[in-house]
């Protein structure tokens, strides 16, 4: 274990979810690719993790593998290991070590790559070599009692977990998707469907191996699960000064007026002078017409998928409404969304 500590850590970047619950925003990439602040999440966590010293990344797929891969063209030093049948956390890291990918000898940063985060990684990585851990589990409260499984720990050992989402103690402590092993851990992993908080942890914390690094409940954290949550976080960012009312991606085009706001562009995505779009995701190319008037919706191209779940097919366009707080629950105006509908006929 004490040679890992001398080096730089690597990295294996988990990107390789079927990205199911995002759904519209999913149709054309995996949740990694999608853009949170005009640059895909996982541009983000390889920024992230190179910032705080880790070298050699390696980065799983399965799910339109290309678009995790256009994600991050113009970074060096990466490789990706591709998944045809999902291996699970734990799995994943075998197959990367079995194809050479990931050193045996070196310290490993586990992260998932739907999250943005600016938690301090650094301190976190002090910390798991000055316990002589062979697990960190980096730990942030969960103080709005949100849907997470909780940590359970006794000092910073972690020691359990919840048996469901619902957080069960006064001070819940949710699992951030971040952790650091050390050999012997990545050595217990085989390339075949397995999680490492379900299979391969247990025994390590059975001896007091796996211990927890609590982050400040102010470092910004956030995971993109849903579509409604992708928006909210945007809109998050905005009050925190990270964003504007208009969010762009490269390429697209939309008047920054008092008719756009908290509305998220997509690359190549165009919006009407004369439309009024609140709390709206805009797809890639994506034309909204001048006479959209929509609310807390997402909207993407009809042609990405033959079904509609909840949402409805307007011209080329598929507009599927978010829950949350708009005025009339819908997320769509209906009026509005008729008359556009009726013009595309």
């Amino acid at each position: 274990m004490g040679a890992s500590h001398l080096e730089a850590p690597q990295a294996m970047v988990l990107a390789a979810g079927l990205s199911t619950r995002l759904w519209p925003l999913t149709l054309d990439r995996a949740k990694p690719a999608v853009p949170f602040l005009g640059r895909p999440l996982v541009a983000h966590g390889v920024d992230w993790l190179r910032k705080h010293g880790t070298r050699q990344i390696v980065v799983n797929t399965h799910y339109l593998p290309e678009s995790v891969e256009r994600a991050l063209a113009g970074f060096d030093d990466l490789a990706f290991s591709h998944e045809p049948v999902i291996l699970g956390t734990a799995g994943a890291l075998a197959a990367a070590r079995d194809r050479a990918l990931l050193s045996p000898h070196r310290t490993t940063v586990i992260y998932n790559g739907k999250l943005y985060t600016e938690l301090d990684l650094s301190a976190a990585l002090e910390h798991h070599r000055s316990t002589g851990a062979m697990v960190t589990m980096i730990l942030r409260p969960n103080t709005r009692r949100e849907e997470f499984r909780e940590v359970f720990v006794q000092g910073d050992r972690v020691v359990g977990f919840g048996a469901g989402r619902t957080p069960e103690t006064e001070a819940p402590l949710l699992f951030t998707g971040i952790h650091l092993i050390e050999p012997e851990v990545l050595a217990a992993t085989s390339a075949v469907f397995s999680d490492t908080v379900q299979h391969i942890y247990p025994p390590f914390i059975e001896r007091g191996a796996v211990r927890a690094f609590i982050a400040g409940e102010r470092a910004v954290w956030w995971e993109f699960s849903t579509p409604e949550r992708y928006l909210d976080l945007h809109i998050e960012a905005r009050r925190l000064g990270l964003a504007g009312a208009v969010t762009r991606s490269p390429t697209s085009t939309g008047d920054p007026s008092e008719q756009l706001e908290n509305v998220i562009l997509w690359e190549g995505a165009r919006v009407g002078s004369g439309a009024e779009l609140e709390e709206v995701v805009v797809g890639a190319s994506v034309h909204v017409p001048s006479d959209f008037r929509l609310k807390r919706a997402v909207v993407v191209h009809g042609s990405l998928s033959a079904e509609t779940r909840q949402g409805r097919r307007i011209g080329d366009l598929l507009v599927v409404p978010l829950a949350g707080p708009a005025a009339d629950g819908s997320g769509v105006d209906s009026q509005s969304a008729g008359t556009a509908l009726d013009r595309s006929r």
